[in-house]
């Protein structure tokens, strides 16, 4: 791509995507499909002014990574403690029963491989915990004995999807499966989410001695880029996703952070929390890139509009919402909890479009299987906010009173 290109094809990626996340934001829809939009807009699909290019794709990985990276700054590990079993149970049939139930229904009607309705399975595993959280905060239930549930739900979820992504990622460049190379790989996953956020608190206390007392030129936004550029280089060495180191260092800098030794890095809160502000306009700026640049990449005409094609997108994406529905049951014993945990877990975002995308480069999925999915993704991530809300206006009409308690 020619540099004048590439700068004016910059310039309409954050400018369309700005404009149409707002527009979709202020209807109360779901930033990032407003940003995948902005991509069908500007792709080939309709104006054609932007086509796939690789140095495009280069600044959206990095997206990916950075998005990796603000996921595990609000993950919290005690959120996890707090929320007990009912989050590990949402957690693992929100993860199943999507899997099961997607999987088999690609391997009946989109693909006769195996491998593939297996990744598409997985792809559909993953919820957009920024997406439910956002919902639940504007509606002062993110503190509640159900937010810290959803969360604690939310982030197993999350957590499980980049291990799912990171070994099929290795499984596809490897083009077979070898259970023995699976298990090393899962060990050496498990090993590098042990040792890299522990590792990277580390670097934060040299960082944080080394900087210059009269330093006022981004010190912290430097360090923070470094670092995650460090760790997704040494994600890659072990085997994973570049966007894995990502994720470890947003741990890092988690003030919920938690770890063995914890006690000999206590969490330099100060320096860290700069860190955090000052790296939220990288995210800001490069992570809408990867969500126009899924838009740039979709193919619209691969799309079968049939009468029975499109009956199938549309069975396939209620699907993928029921299945995680079902995963509420565990909430609690009101029907109200029950709603609002299961609605939380269905809009699928991030996670779900990397594995897309991903998928796409790797050949393990084809243009027509990917548009498919990013449209099912899309769905989800339309209708999980719209039952979410629906589900709290329920709950809120209909307190869960504490245990003894009873309405006169």
């Amino acid at each position: 791509m020619a540099v004048e290109q590439f700068i004016i094809s910059l310039c309409l990626i954050l400018l369309l995507g700005k404009l149409l996340a707002s527009l979709f934001e202020k209807l109360g829809l779901p930033a990032v499909v407003g940003e995948i939009t902005a991509g069908l807009l500007l792709g080939p699909t309709v104006l054609n002014w932007i086509s796939p290019d690789p140095t495009l794709a280069v600044l959206a990985e990095l997206g990916v990574i950075l998005l990796l990276f603000a996921i595990g700054c609000e993950t919290s590990i005690k959120h996890l403690a707090l929320a007990g079993r009912p989050a590990v149970a949402i957690a693992c049939v929100g993860i199943v029963a999507p899997f099961i139930v997607v999987a088999l229904s690609s391997v009946l009607w989109l693909t006769d491989s195996v491998f593939t309705a297996i990744y598409l399975g997985c792809a559909l595993t993953a919820t957009s915990i920024g997406i439910s959280l956002r919902v639940l905060a504007s509606a002062g239930q993110s503190q509640t004995p159900v937010g810290h549930t959803i969360l604690g739900a939310a982030v197993i979820d999350d957590v499980a999807g980049v291990i799912l992504l990171s070994l099929l990622f290795n499984f596809a460049s490897q083009g077979q499966f070898d259970a023995i190379s699976a298990l090393w790989l899962m060990a050496k996953l498990l090993l590098f989410l042990a040792i890299a956020p522990p590792l990277a608190r580390g670097l934060l206390y040299l960082a944080r001695g080394l900087k210059p007392l009269a330093d006022k030129a981004g010190y912290e936004v430097i360090i923070t880029l470094s670092l995650i550029c460090l760790f997704a280089w040494l994600a890659h060495l072990f085997g994973a996703p570049a966007l894995l180191g990502g994720f470890a260092v947003g741990l890092a800098l988690s003030r919920q952070f938690v770890s063995p030794v914890n006690r000999y890095l206590v969490n330099p809160f100060k320096f860290t929390q700069s860190m955090e502000r000052s790296s939220q306009s990288l995210v800001q700026v490069f992570g809408p890139i990867f969500f126009v640049y899924v838009g740039i990449r979709l193919d619209l005409s691969q799309l079968d509009l049939s009468a029975a094609g499109v009956l199938l997108l549309l069975w396939l994406s209620v699907l993928a919402i029921a299945s995680k529905l079902v995963s509420g049951w565990f909430a609690g014993k009101a029907w109200q909890a029950k709603a609002v945990a299961g609605s939380a877990m269905v809009p699928r975002g991030e996670v779900g479009l990397v594995f897309a995308e991903l998928g796409l480069q790797t050949g393990i999925i084809d243009t027509k299987l990917f548009t498919e999915l990013v449209v099912i993704i899309a769905i989800t991530t339309l209708v999980g906010p719209i039952l979410l809300k629906w589900s709290l206006t329920q709950l809120h009409r209909h307190p869960i009173l504490p245990a003894g308690d009873k309405k006169s």
